[in-house]
């Protein structure tokens, strides 16, 4: 099937992280060793610039990836000399003292970073304190680095967005609109997660995913991912290929384009699949309470009475979710063309 490049490539060098946060998605801690080496992380950008004709932004992420040290300053300066866009997400662990943040944010700027991503939060400031999330924010700026802040939501007990937003430092920056915060969804993977109340609005469980065929991930194990949501290690579906094969991405990219169900997510999303399938109210009665698309996914694609149905089922849907997609696709492929054939103009 033809289809777009992928708009991201997001590499994920490492689950070595400087903090342990209970919740996180992928278990991070200080003690965990496998990760990519240079060479690796350098060839996977090469590939993808060779790949994908339409790849605009190289994401680097973790764990923590600013561990990597100079080999991460290396790998962004390699995307800025590809001429696209780069992200570092962090828990900024490397701004403990302005002095060591101004530092960083120097390197950082010498080798063309667009945008860094701060996250922070209940569990994350367990390990991070607020201090060293606002140094970090500052010497971006000072250097140009666009950041945001993605902070968990809040428990009922806490206020981590609430005390950032009452800095001063932080409130001028959000002000001159130099600095963007968002809540960001904190999804329980523990017996003993710490509340969060209702995380997500109703009709954004009823969306489409806007990372399948939008994002191709690769992960400290050299494996291939189809998106980097936040529950993707632990569907072995989302796992289409690995780094030591020949046209590795072109081959992992393409073989997902013929799978029914990656296009049934990209269309309706995981939540929509599982009414459709069972009914608006199997959630409520068989599962609970689902706080982001990520956390239906893992439903959508382990529990056995919904895999039941859909192995039973996929073909009555399957016209109708195919003409929306070919639908939309031929849609974005005319405005493309369109916003190409105006830069000419």
């Amino acid at each position: 099937m033809e289809f777009t490049s992928p708009k991201t490539l997001t590499i994920l060098p490492t689950y070595r992280c400087t903090a342990a946060c209970k919740e996180c998605c992928f278990e991070s801690n200080p003690n965990l060793k496998s990760r990519l080496s240079e060479e690796e992380i350098l060839s996977c950008i090469n590939e993808a610039v060779a790949t994908f004709p339409k790849l605009q932004n190289v994401v680097f992420s973790g764990g923590e990836c600013f561990t990597l040290k100079e080999e991460l300053f290396s790998a962004i300066a390699l995307v800025s000399a590809h001429g696209l866009k780069s992200r570092c997400v962090t828990n900024g662990y490397w701004a403990k003292t302005e002095r060591s943040a101004l530092k960083v944010a120097k390197k950082l700027s010498e080798a063309g970073l667009y945008e860094i991503n701060f996250s922070t939060g209940l569990d994350h400031q367990e390990y991070v304190d607020e201090s060293t999330i606002i140094n970090a924010v500052k010497a971006c700026d000072t250097f140009n680095i666009k950041p945001l802040i993605m902070v968990e939501k809040d428990s009922d007990d806490s206020r981590c967005r609430a005390s950032l937003e009452e800095n001063d430092e932080i409130r001028e920056l959000i002000n001159n609109n130099k600095l963007t915060i968002n809540s960001n969804t904190w999804m329980p993977f523990q017996k003993d997660y710490t509340e969060r109340g209702f995380q997500i609005a109703p009709e954004d469980l009823d969306s489409g995913c806007e990372q399948v065929f939008e994002n191709i991930v690769i992960t400290p194990h050299g494996r291939i991912s189809s998106c980097c949501g936040l529950t993707f290690e632990h569907i072995n579906e989302m796992k289409i290929g690995n780094i030591y094969e020949k046209d590795f991405l072109k081959v992992a990219y393409e073989s997902q384009l013929e799978d029914f169900l990656k296009i049934w997510i990209k269309v309706d999303g995981p939540a929509r699949i599982i009414k459709l399938l069972m009914g608006e109210d199997y959630i409520e009665k068989n599962i609970g309470t689902i706080n982001h698309n990520c956390q239906a996914c893992v439903y959508l694609h382990k529990d056995d009475k919904i895999l039941a149905n859909l192995k039973q089922r996929y073909p009555e849907f399957l016209p109708s979710v195919m003409f929306r997609y070919k639908a939309k696709h031929g849609l974005e492929s005319r405005l493309n063309n369109r916003s190409e054939y105006g830069k000419l103009l």
